[in-house]
Formats: C-alpha cells, sequence, structure tokens
C-alpha cells in the first residue's frame, strides 16, 4: 500500500502532472484512493455513470468502445476525465490486462483540482484533443 509520500513520487512521474507543484501533488496524493485490478477486471464500464478519474501507476489496460479495443494505457496514462467534465456516462470499457494500480480522485475533487490547477485541466484537454483525432470523437468508434 502507498503512503502519501509515495504515491507524491509516483505522481510525479505521471507527465500530465509534470511541473505541478508539489504541494498540489500532495493534495492530490491525499484525497486519491489507491485502487489495484487483477486481470480482466472491469475498471470502469461503458454507459454508466462517472464517478471518478483514474492516474494508471503500474499494469495495462486496455479501452474498448462498443467491443472494439481503441487504445492501451500505461503508467502515466489516466482515464475517466470525459464521463467528469461532460456529466455524461462512460464513453468506454477499460479492463485490465495485467495486474494495475491506478489512482482515484473522486469527481468532488475532481473539478476544484482542476480550477485550482489550469495547467493541469490544459494538460487533459490537449490529451483529450489527442486521442480525439487517434480514435475518434466518443461515440464515433474506432477510426
Amino acid at each position: 500500500m502507498l503512503d502519501v509520500p509515495d504515491r507524491v513520487r509516483a505522481l510525479e512521474r505521471v507527465p500530465f502532472l509534470k511541473d505541478c507543484p508539489s504541494e498540489e501533488l500532495t493534495e492530490i496524493a491525499e484525497r486519491s484512493h489507491l485502487l489495484t485490478f487483477r486481470p480482466a477486471d472491469v475498471i470502469v464500464p461503458e454507459g454508466e455513470e462517472g464517478l471518478g478519474f483514474y492516474i494508471v501507476l503500474a499494469g495495462r489496460a486496455r479501452v474498448l468502445r462498443r467491443g472494439s479495443e481503441v487504445a492501451q494505457l500505461v503508467a502515466g496514462d489516466f482515464f475517466g476525465e470525459v464521463a467528469l467534465l461532460e456529466g455524461g456516462p462512460r464513453t468506454a470499457t477499460v479492463v485490465a490486462v495485467e495486474p494495475t494500480t491506478c489512482l482515484g480522485i473522486l469527481r468532488s475533487f475532481f473539478r476544484p483540482m482542476l480550477v485550482r490547477n489550469p495547467r493541469i485541466a490544459l494538460r487533459i484537454l490537449e490529451e483529450e484533443q489527442r486521442r480525439i483525432q487517434v480514435v475518434g470523437a466518443p461515440g464515433e468508434g474506432p477510426s
């Protein structure tokens, strides 16, 4: 189990959190939940309400849209932002491929985190735009 200092060190290696002040990383670490998944565990199901944002710390997961793989996630990647930003259902299913560890951030903290640190919000939006260019908009299926 990772304590807060270990979580901060893990968050320092996450690309979209690069250059984030240590106080902000500490707050994220304190407010996050450590989640572990076994191979084939569904982390989030497509179509359900989004309650959290996830940062992959270790392992690998598949992203499925309407049953077709559209991406794979590894350490440093994140997911769950679309449902939280848009307020709609999950746009994809995420399934662990191997033992996978994530930090989960509840919706109630996610938006305030973005308001306090616009740099994080911008990086999440930049990644979302990149994903749309590669995979297609949520609901369109794989390109």
